[in-house]
Formats: structure tokens, sequence, C-alpha cells
């Protein structure tokens, strides 16, 4: 199928072009995503985000600057970068957690990980981090959300996620 076709029909059926692009690339970008990520189910969560991504905004594609096939690998294979990323730290911070005595790794929650990650910071770093980090807002969106100054957001979630870092990777 040509990439022309997949978005004609995202033009005039979304739908049906969703699941063009779905069906003639699921596979290519799970390939990418399973690089970097080890569980199938992170890959297959990366591949959907990606494509789901790419369809809510398609019209921003610009065929002459590159190929769709290359366009989409491009986002999954970010997607999967964030996700290896995460994973990391929380692996981190587990191994971290058990080393300072709270718990072996295997039993401690992700809630009691998080409270134990989020105890060094202020209540504003606290509220910044939980909001750009869990749910994935912006620096401006949290600086509405909170009635913040931006500049001021940023820089405490800058520090907040500095102490977390540093928690994490300190003996």
């Amino acid at each position: 199928m040509e990439e022309s076709e997949i978005l004609r029909a995202l033009r005039q059926d979304p739908e049906a072009g969703s699941s063009m692009l779905v069906e003639q690339y699921r596979y290519l970008l799970w390939g990418v995503c399973s690089r970097r990520l080890q569980d199938p189910e992170d890959a297959w969560d990366c591949v959907y985000e990606a494509l789901a991504d790419f369809c809510l905004q398609w019209q921003k594609f610009r065929p002459e600057k590159g190929s769709l096939k290359s366009y989409l690998i491009a986002i999954a294979d970010r997607k999967a970068l964030d996700a290896y990323r995460r994973n990391r730290v929380w692996e981190r911070a587990k191994q971290a957690a058990a080393e300072h005595g709270e718990e072996s790794a295997r039993q401690l929650t992700d809630g009691r990980l998080a409270g134990w990650l989020l105890d060094g910071l202020a209540e504003k770093e606290r509220s910044i981090v939980l909001l750009r980090c869990v749910h994935r807002m912006s620096y401006q969106e949290i600086a509405k959300v909170l009635g913040l100054p931006y500049e001021q957001t940023r820089k405490c979630g800058y520090r907040g996620l500095k102490k977390l870092r540093d928690k994490l990777t300190s003996p």
C-alpha cells in the first residue's frame, strides 16, 4: 500500500485511514521499539502510542521532508527511548530503596517507592514533579494549574528532578 493512499484515506475517512496505517506499519514499528525494550508489552504500548500520536496530528506531516515510514519510525523510536528511560529510573529507584534498607526491591510497590523518592522534596517541588512526570503536563500547563509564574514552575521542576536524580545515584 502506498503512503499517498494512506494519507488520502486519512483526509477522507480518518477511521479508515488510521486502520490502514496500523495495518501497514504496526509490525515494523514493533521491531523498532522492541530493540530498545525487553518487554513485548512495553514495545506494543509504544507502537500504539506512536500511531495514535500520528493519527491525531497527521496534518503536520510533510511528505516533501521525508517518507511516512521514516517519520513513524522516528516517533516510535522516541517513544521507546522514553519508556526505556522510565524503566531504568524505576529499576534504579527500587535498587536504591532496597540498598537503603527500605524493603526488598521485589516487595516494594510503586506507591511506596514514589513516597520514598518524593520525601526529600518541598511541597511545591513535589507537586510540580508529580504533575510533570505522572500526569505528563507541560511546565506551562502546570504553571496555570498551580497559579505560578512559568519560570518559577520550570526552575522548581528542574530542581526537584535534580534532587530525585541525586537520590537515585547516591551511594
